[in-house]
Order: structure tokens, then sequence, then C-alpha cells
């Protein structure tokens, strides 16, 4: 089935990249930050946007793509577990052209994975098949026998999203497994009324172990998952602060020139926009790709010299011609746990580490030594008065548990002044969010004073 003429996707302030291509700019234009954040997702309503005559995004804070073919259509993802899923599923109804009879999901997360419970019936019968990365099952069974510790990390961030109710229904797309799983090295291809699909599964992705990529070969049309993660360009999320396994930099760089290779024309991004252009393309992952390898060589490099880790994430910066947002991947915790994935939690800083009494453990005693909390407040306040915030935040952190007025007020101006270099700078959505759940938290505290 020959493709129709692409479409260009445009969201907002995110269009600028792909306009400037399609004006002739020239390819190495990459954008160093992008408007959308991840809290933007929530607001995105279902919408069906065509990529070609036979490729279709619905979109929804979890988009899934409809390609739908002679003999029947094929789902790339099924959206998130809320409600808005049923309008997705309408949405499928009205422009799938035959009975779904494969569902490809690229990766565990619930945005991608949580709408698999309404197509389970037909999945264990055999009519629809389901494909997904061997490691699909690995990954989930780690959120899922976690759930209420990972729960407890991911409502400060999605306040709105999160529910720490013990009775909440199970996550039952966790449960579920491919029928047809795709191991790295042995592609999964097929032909469908027409059209030819490659499933690949890298070792690694930017959001797990378990992500695969969906090629039309005909089309050069690339389904990613969040490979790239949730913006574009942007550094991947080596380190999601809000928990899950690192992601190895050295897997990702790998699969990055995996889709070098491929020679794209669309990459069919899940969150926000299509990326279309060939030359844009090569460019933007191009940028990306050496980014991380430039944080790579930086890390290695430094700790070959000797350096802590502390001074490595202080001082490693991307140079000016990689620079892509961080908008949800950060740099600096990319660099720790690149350290923490190849030497672990051990940093041969003090002989303490090895054992289980924490630096907690003698915060009282400080506290006590110093003349009471008030003492660790006004030296905080001097740390901030220099600007120096991190400094005046770990001096309040001994006087956890004897949070006077004196010290909530210095944490408050500590952290507001934190936030508003975040929201300056590289704008992390996670960076922000848990400094805007410990204001809450203080302010909270201090109402109570």
């Amino acid at each position: 089935m020959a493709p129709g003429s692409l479409k260009t996707l445009l969201y907002g302030a995110t269009a600028s990249v792909t306009l400037l291509c399609a004006l002739g700019a020239s390819a190495q234009q990459v954008e160093s930050d992008v408007e959308v954040r991840v809290d933007d997702l929530q607001r995105l309503e279902v919408s069906v946007q065509p990529i070609n005559d036979f490729v279709f995004k619905i979109e929804g804070e979890g988009a899934l793509f409809l390609i739908n073919t002679s003999e029947g259509s094929v789902l790339v993802d099924t959206g998130t577990p809320y409600a808005q899923n049923e309008e997705q599923r309408k949405a499928i109804r009205k422009h799938a052209t035959g009975p779904i009879k494969k569902i490809i999901v690229t990766h565990f997360h619930g945005d991608h994975s949580g709408g698999l419970p309404k197509w389970k019936d037909e999945i264990d019968s055999g009519a629809i098949e389901l494909i997904g990365h061997h490691r699909y099952g690995y990954m989930a069974r780690i959120q899922d026998e976690l759930t209420p510790y990972f729960l407890r990390r991911y409502k400060p961030l999605y306040p709105n999203r999160v529910s720490l109710d013990p009775n909440r229904p199970p996550q039952v797309h966790w449960h579920m497994r491919p029928t047809r799983p795709v191991y790295p090295g042995y592609d999964y291809a097929f032909e469908m009324g027409g059209v030819e699909f490659v499933v690949i599964a890298p070792e690694n992705g930017g959001e797990g172990e378990d992500g695969v990529l969906v090629w039309l070969p005909e089309s050069k049309i690339l389904f990613t998952g969040d490979l790239f993660g949730p913006l574009y360009p942007m550094f991947p999320n080596l380190y999601t602060i809000r928990g899950e396994k690192y992601r190895d930099p050295l897997d990702y760089i790998d699969a990055l020139d995996l889709v070098l290779a491929l020679e794209p024309e669309v990459i069919a991004h899940t969150h926000f926009r299509v990326i279309e252009g060939a030359d844009y393309i090569q460019a933007s992952v191009r940028t990306m790709r050496d980014a991380v390898q430039y944080m790579w060589d930086e890390t290695v490099k430094g700790l070959n010299d000797g350096r802590t880790v502390w001074e490595l994430m202080r001082d490693i910066e991307l140079p000016e011609h990689l620079q892509v947002s961080q908008g949800h991947g950060k740099l600096s915790w990319s660099v720790r746990a690149t350290h923490d994935l190849v030497a672990g939690w051990y940093y041969y800083d003090t002989i303490a580490n090895m054992y289980h009494v924490p630096t907690e453990a003698i915060h009282d005693d400080l506290v006590e030594m110093v003349g009471g909390a008030d003492a660790l407040a006004k030296r905080a306040r001097e740390h901030l008065a220099k600007g120096q915030p991190l400094e005046a935040i770990r001096l309040l952190d001994i006087a956890a548990g004897h949070e006077t007025r004196a010290v909530l007020e210095v944490r408050i101006a500590a952290v507001e002044r934190l936030l508003a270099q975040s929201k300056a700078g590289l704008a992390n959505y996670s960076e922000i969010g848990l400094l805007e759940a410990d204001l809450r938290e203080t302010r909270a505290l201090l109402a109570k004073q």
C-alpha cells in the first residue's frame, strides 16, 4: 500500500524546527529547548491526525497510532488507563478499516500500556497478537510488586494523577505479557495487507529496558514510543528521579545509532508532535547521541582523574553545539547515574557508608552541640545571603524533627530561590515538581507553628 502525502504535525511553539526545515534552514539547527513540558500532556485532548492515508495518530495524554491495511489494522500503544482512553477507542472504531489484528506495546509505562486491559479478551483468545519487548514482563513486574513504594515517590510529581488509596484497582496491564516477544538482535518482521512491518528491540532505551521500535520501511516511518522521552529533542532521562532503574548510556547511544542507520523520514513520536524531515531527523538524533557520548566521555575522564561524583555533577556541562532540552532528563543526574551504574553506590568517601547507620543518626547530636535548631537557621540564612541555597538546605536538613519557625522560614526562602533558578534555567519538570512539593510541606508545617 503506497503512502499518501505526509502531514506536518505542529504543536504551538514546538513547531519552529519543523518549520525551519520546511523553509530550507540548515539541518544543524536543533532546538536547545522546547516550549512544552510534561504537565502539558494532561491538557491534550483526543484528536485524530493523519500522518498519511493509512497511518493515524490518536492524540491524548498517552497517544497511540492506528495503521490500517487491507487485511486489518495494527495499533502501536494503547493509551492511558484514564477515562480519556474510551474516547481514543471510539476514534479507533471510527477510523479503523478492519479488525485490530496486532497490538504493539512500545514499553510498560502506563501511558502506553494502560489501555491493554480493554483488549484482553481478544488477546487471550488469540484474535489479537500482542507484540512487545521480551523485557516487558520484567519491567512491569518491578513496577507492580513495588507499587506502594513507587506511588509514594510519584505523588509529589503527579499529585493529580496518583492515588495512594490502598484499595485502588490493580494495574492489569502490568499482569499481561506479550504473546509474541521480540528479542534484541532478532527483529520481528511481518507483512499485512501489503504493508511491511519490522519490530525492533534495542538492548536499552530512554525509558527503560523494554522499549521497541516499529519501522515501516516503505513509508520510512519510525514509531519510537518513548525512546527520546516525552520531549523532542531532549537529553534522555537516563535516571528518572521519580525512581526506576538506571538506563545504560552506551546502550542508548547504540539505539540512536540504529535510528540513524534506518534513515527515517518521519518519526512518529508519541508525545506532542510527529517529527518530519530526513535531514532534521538525522541532525537532531545525532545531536542527542553526541550529547550522551559527551556526558559519558567526560564522566569517564573525570573518574579516571580521581574527581568525585559530586564535582562531576557540578562541572560537566554540554558544549553549545550539543545543547538540547533538559526539561525532562537532566545532565547532572545522568552523570551520577553513570557512576552508580558502572561502580555502584559506594563512593570511597567514608567507611561509615558501608554500614546501616545513616548520617541522620547523628543530626540530633549536632543540633544539641550547636545550641539548637535556630543556630542552624542563622547560619543557613548567612549561606543564603551569599547565594548558596544548597548549602543552606544541607544545614536545615540537620534540623529535621526540630523545625522552629526560623528553620522553616529560611527553608522556604532557600527552596524558593532554587525554584526560581530552575524555572529560569532548565525548567526541568521533575526538579520543579520536587521543589514545589518541598515548599508545600514546609509551608504546611509553618502554618501549624
